[in-house]
């Protein structure tokens, strides 16, 4: 638990790395694992570094600030986080249970390093999973014709439960920059991704009338964009004319569990990095 990760980008230049190093040695950190990696077109360096902070003389807040310093000198933006402090989950959900109760096992077997605080649905459908696994759970309706009202009403459940991120765990609404703005590349969104993309009711009954060779899903942040927010995670299967729409729609639900599994597990682990559109994962 006394670790922590230090994210950081900033113009490619020399001795980034080796500065980053001697800040963590001279104040006590033992380097655990690092990971650096450069855009060439944008000479923008990226760098991830957990390390074990046992043996450190100064406040995770005393850190903070010396680290301040040495981003001012690179041009650095910077991110720390420390092992002892567990980001804290809230998952919105529609009637579509199986991202729901996947989550909720993962996290059962330790496999998600967050604490599921919340469940927001705009159907009580749902409840029961949640008491199962002993979170609160919140039936938030949504009018079409007032939709700020729920998301009010969500916000707020969130600032109360001081939620860190939102996973969308096949939450059938479009959310306004409202929730988007409050939770920026804090919130993670599946949705099935197939060649060509279908849109609309029962998609997989449209890629089976298409015939489709390839089925996937895709998890990524969510922006003011439907469905085009920054990709944290992909995940394909190929089929033939002899799958049928149910085999589609159970291999569909076994893709979208483990796209947004990965997603969170990525984040709850601090493993990714935003620049403009696109995502750096690491591993």
């Amino acid at each position: 638990m006394q670790t922590a990760i230090l994210r950081l980008n900033c113009e490619d230049k020399k001795g980034i790395v080796y500065n980053v190093s001697r800040f963590l040695y001279e104040r006590g950190g033992n380097i655990i694992d690092a990971q650096q990696h450069t855009e060439e077109l944008d000479n923008r360096f990226f760098m991830r570094v957990h390390f074990d902070r046992r043996e450190m003389t100064i406040t995770k807040e005393q850190l903070r600030q010396e680290l301040a310093a040495l981003a001012d000198d690179f041009g650095m933006e910077t991110e720390i986080s420390f092992g002892d402090e567990r980001k804290r989950m809230a998952i919105m959900v529609s009637k579509y249970d199986h991202c729901l109760y996947d989550l909720f096992l993962r996290h059962q077997y330790g496999e998600i390093r967050a604490d599921i605080v919340l469940v927001v649905s705009n159907h009580p459908d749902l409840e029961h999973v949640a008491a199962n696994f002993r979170v609160p759970f919140v039936c938030v309706p949504v009018d079409k014709n007032d939709r700020e009202a729920a998301e009010q009403r969500t916000l707020e459940l969130f600032r109360q439960h001081y939620v860190d991120f939102v996973v969308l765990a096949r939450y059938m609404q479009i959310l306004s920059p409202l929730l988007v703005n409050a939770f920026r590349n804090r919130m993670i969104n599946v949705h099935h991704g197939f060649l060509p993309a279908f849109k609309g009711a029962r998609p997989y009954h449209q890629a089976y009338e298409h015939g489709v060779k390839l089925i996937g899903a895709t998890s990524h942040y969510v922006t003011e964009e439907l469905d085009t927010g920054p990709i944290i995670c992909q995940e394909s299967v190929r089929v033939d004319h002899t799958h049928s729409v149910q085999d589609l729609v159970a291999m569909g639900r076994d893709i979208e569990k483990r796209v947004l599994a990965e997603a969170v597990k990525a984040h709850a682990e601090d493993r990714i990095m935003v620049y403009r559109r696109r995502t750096i994962v690491f591993t």
